[in-house]
């Protein structure tokens, strides 16, 4: 019994410290990806185009909102004077109306969600390539994006958002 702990705990000694060996050689770099997108020509640029397709898509969003509103503001007024069926029917055009108009804010947030994706693909890829190119250079091993890796912590030398800012470029 003892001999075959002593040898699992030298089979995982050989497996283990070649690992912990290599750790120690890995280089990693850490990045800002949404400060260098948000500050870039393109970025600005797609954050424009975005705000607009949302206006454009909020618009008729709104203006079915108050519609609604009104509407729902009219039978509260009248629905103590209507009769019980009438009440009832006019409740059922309601809450299909206001169906309809979740699924028309729904479809526009769909729509923006879509349209985000498409101006910001491009966008997104060209950093990638800015971020290899300092990656090949700097001879990292691994990089993060310190928005969404879940840092805690980060060493100050280890950042390189200005590096691939100068290879994204303006």
């Amino acid at each position: 019994m003892l001999k075959g702990g002593v040898v699992l705990l030298l089979t995982l000694a050989l497996f283990l410290v070649p690992g912990a060996a290599g750790a120690a050689d890995l280089k990693v770099g850490v990045i800002d990806g949404m400060d260098i997108i948000s500050k870039s020509a393109d970025g600005k640029k797609a954050q424009e185009s975005v705000r607009r397709k949302m206006e454009e898509l909020s618009r008729p969003v709104e203006q079915r909102r108050q519609e609604m509103a009104k509407m729902v503001a009219d039978f509260e007024k009248q629905a103590s004077v209507m009769k019980e069926d009438a009440r009832k029917r006019k409740e059922e055009e309601i809450n299909k109306k206001m169906e309809e108009f979740r699924k028309q804010g729904a479809d526009a947030e769909r729509q923006l969600a879509q349209f985000q994706e498409k101006e910001l693909a491009p966008i997104f890829q060209k950093l990638e390539q800015a971020v290899k190119a300092v990656a090949q250079d700097q001879k990292l091993d691994l990089v993060f994006d310190k928005r969404q890796a879940g840092l805690l912590y980060l060493n100050p030398s280890l950042e390189i958002t200005e590096k691939v800012r100068s290879k994204f470029g303006p």
